[in-house]
């Protein structure tokens, strides 16, 4: 199982490094900058250094939607198995959040991305593709919390 590297994370398109997560429920033939989910669950496996602090994920995603017929995706994420994070996605957006260290695994961690709105293209009619389309991953990248600015801060 692979180390998360902070200084790399992992990343989605035809150069990345995603095949070395154990990816799950996510396109074995990524395009140039990213990886289609293909189901309703997606998810990566990991290792993490030994850590004294919270761990603070970006996730670049943008949407599969369809003008009229579907204008958002909502992401559930869970890390190994515990709900962390909510988002609605209607545009390209960095999905952030911590994860506690209480909740970090020194062998294997498991992010999952649960995607109730995934749908494949043949299913709205509006082409053949027949994968349940819901995000498309580009990067995740993992790191300390970042220090907040003091309230009152420009």
């Amino acid at each position: 199982m692979q180390l998360l590297n902070f200084k790399t994370g992992i990343n989605f398109g035809t150069n990345g490094n995603l095949r070395e997560f154990s990816p799950a429920g996510l396109s074995p033939t990524p395009d140039e900058v990213s990886s289609w989910s293909e189901a309703s669950v997606a998810e990566v496996t990991f290792r993490l250094p030994p850590l004294r602090h919270d761990l603070r994920f970006v996730v670049e995603v943008f949407p599969y939607l369809v003008d009229g017929l579907l204008n958002q995706q909502n992401c559930w994420v869970f890390f190994n198995g515990l709900f962390v994070h909510y988002q609605t996605v209607r545009t390209p957006v960095e999905m952030i959040f911590t994860v506690s260290r209480d909740l970090l695994n020194p062998r294997a961690n498991r992010l999952a991305f649960a995607l109730p709105d995934a749908i494949s293209p043949s299913q709205l009619n509006v082409g053949d593709d027949m994968r349940m389309l819901g995000l498309s991953f580009v990067k995740i990248s993992a790191g300390p919390p970042r220090a907040e600015p003091p309230s009152g801060s420009p």
